[in-house]
């Protein structure tokens, strides 16, 4: 779900002062409800530099901090080959996450951005399906509510440009991407189990995307010092990684150990609701209504399909 991607809580849940989690969870939600506007703060710098120093700052402060943790994935992945591979693919998948969204909110509304990308729950567990998990009725009915609010948001037949259109695929990439992330991530950690550092784990997958996004970049041929940028831009860009990329992320784990995990999966769905609304008080974008019903039904729609029971 855009910056909502956590990686998997290290403790079993603990007890915590009541009034301490929802502090928490709000501060999470405000954490990487500002992704996506800050995002389009830092346009001048491209999405594809954004893409990569977003995911590179992340990678490399929590390398630092979990230096151990991440040396000792290392040695464990070096001497199990199908797992490092599986390691590698959702590294890349990971990469092609952050590179499809952070272009889709060039192409398309920050509301409609972040609503699409947030359906990453149901593909999910349409993907968990086909290896053979058990999907309940509840996944393809959120399913189908979620799709009615995609209609809805994009209204088929109204005019929109191309460019809408393509923003909206590049979101929808991006929540599909993100699945897979995390679906390759489950079958990693079910292979290696507790001796598998879930911190190392998570570094190195960053690592893994950082490395194919800067490849990407070059690739494609882009400035990665564009003239004109101001200082403000980078500094947009060390707040991506820093604020939604550790921060909320840091407070998302931190509540799923004292908290079921659906009850945290709901709270991060207010992410669409809170972009929203920093994008109508930092950059004056305010949504059409066919996009705020629109996202609503979608969200109820992946709220509806999530899992009732931690896992």
């Amino acid at each position: 779900m855009s910056e909502a991607l956590a990686a998997p809580p290290t403790a079993p849940p603990t007890a915590a002062p009541t009034a301490m989690v929802p502090l928490g969870v709000g501060a999470a939600v405000l954490a990487i409800s500002s992704a996506a506007p800050v995002i389009r703060l830092a346009a001048p710098l491209g999405p594809e530099v954004i893409a990569c120093l977003r995911v590179s700052v992340s990678a490399t402060v929590l390398a630092l901090v979990t230096h151990r943790a991440t040396a000792r994935t290392l040695r464990l992945l070096a001497g199990s080959r199908p797992e490092a591979l599986w390691t590698i693919v959702a590294g890349l998948c990971l990469a092609a996450h952050f590179g499809a969204w952070i272009a889709s909110l060039s192409m398309t509304s920050v509301v409609r951005s972040v609503a699409l990308v947030s359906t990453t729950p149901l593909f999910a567990g349409l993907f968990a399906r086909a290896i053979g998990d058990r999907a309940p009725l509840r996944l393809y009915v959120g399913s189908a509510v979620a799709i009615a609010g995609t209609l809805v948001m994009v209204e088929p037949g109204a005019p929109s440009s191309d460019q809408a259109w393509l923003g909206d695929l590049l979101a929808l990439s991006g929540a599909v991407t993100a699945a897979l992330y995390l679906a390759i991530g489950r079958k990693v950690h079910a292979q290696l189990g507790d001796a598998l550092p879930v911190e190392g784990y998570f570094v190195c997958v960053n690592l893994v995307a950082a490395s194919a996004l800067w490849m990407f970049a070059l690739t494609r041929g882009a400035a990665l010092v564009p003239a004109g940028v101001a200082q403000a831009d980078y500094l947009a860009v060390l707040w991506l990684g820093l604020v939604p990329g550790i921060i909320g992320h840091g407070l998302l784990n931190w509540a799923v150990r004292r908290v079921p995990v659906h009850v945290v999966s709901l709270a991060a769905l207010l992410e669409p609701a809170g972009a929203g609304l920093l994008a109508w008080v930092l950059l004056s974008e305010v949504p059409a209504t066919r996009e705020l019903a629109g996202a609503l039904l979608l969200i109820a729609g992946v709220a509806l399909g999530l899992p009732r029971r931690a896992s």
